[in-house]
């Protein structure tokens, strides 16, 4: 029994052995080069003494933190719709609408992005709609939404795009919850809502957190909306990274390699928390699901 025990230890260990084995293959080279600038002490000091860096770290994080607010809102709202419906409809309707609320995952986030500014710029579809009813007389009446230094383009275009991915983690072991145990309740006088917030919740909570974790990690470390949607100051850490890459000498490259390393560690310690989330309250859900 020990030594199954051990193997399946093991073997849980093994599952993210594939993914570091391409990360080393491809990257190993410039990952090692970038953590060799970060023991460089008085390089680390000139950087993280730079107002520039703690500005963009701050905002940053002020912008993920904001953002995965937004998801988990969104997706919340997303999840308990999908579970009403599966309480009523057939489970090939149900594929149907879940295809619908998953459907903005499959938009590249560049497009993704340049959607919402098309949305609520300031000669977007709503400012163009405002004007017309009359609720403004100048087109730049209407605020300013994208490219100014609150970031409120950058935590819609996350908030629309990232929640499916929350809501299709859920979904599977939602699905599984057995809806008989529904039919039990009803008969002391459970609602549906009181029967979700009690029962199912607690269960996909452990999916729901580890899906958040993922999620803000992604947004942590993501260039290409923060580059579209955001200003020239503050910038995020990754394209404070790409702008001293592109726009600075040779001398400068040190600067890029310590930020994008720190970038790393931020988000790998995302990545452990995640891991440890997934092992200790997995089994929980499935111990849930077996009763």
């Amino acid at each position: 029994m020990n030594g199954m025990k051990k193997w399946q230890k093991l073997k849980n260990h093994l599952g993210i052995l594939p993914s570091i084995i391409v990360m080393l293959l491809l990257f190993w080279s410039g990952i090692l080069k970038s953590f060799q600038q970060i023991f460089d002490y008085k390089l680390l000091e000139k950087v993280i003494n730079k107002g520039e860096f703690l500005n963009s770290l701050v905002y940053t994080a002020k912008l993920s933190l904001c953002s995965i607010i937004l998801v988990g809102l969104i997706s919340l709202l997303g999840i308990y719709v999908l579970y009403l419906l599966s309480t009523e409809v057939d489970l090939i309707k149900l594929n149907g609408i879940k295809m619908f609320f998953l459907s903005p995952m499959y938009i590249p986030y560049l497009l993704g992005g340049y959607m919402i500014s098309n949305l609520i710029g300031q000669s977007g579809i709503i400012s163009t709609l405002c004007y017309r009813l009359g609720c403004i007389h100048k087109m730049d009446q209407f605020p300013i939404l994208v490219n100014e230094s609150h970031g409120y383009s950058i935590i819609l275009t996350y908030g629309w795009k990232a929640s499916p991915f929350v809501v299709l983690m859920v979904y599977s072991t939602m699905i599984k919850i057995n809806n008989e145990w529904l039919d039990v309740a009803k008969v002391y006088g459970v609602n549906r809502y009181h029967f979700f917030k009690e029962v199912v919740f607690p269960i996909i909570f452990p999916i729901y957190l580890s899906s958040l974790f993922v999620v803000f990690a992604h947004i942590f470390a993501s260039f290409e909306v923060p580059y579209l949607l955001g200003v020239t100051y503050p910038r995020t850490l990754p394209v404070l990274a790409y702008e001293k890459y592109a726009r600075n000498s040779i001398a400068h490259r040190g600067e890029v390699m310590v930020i994008n390393s720190i970038i790393i560690l931020l988000t790998a310690s995302v990545a452990l928390i995640i891991y440890k989330l997934n092992r200790s309250l997995g089994e929980r859900v499935e111990l849930e699901l077996e009763k």
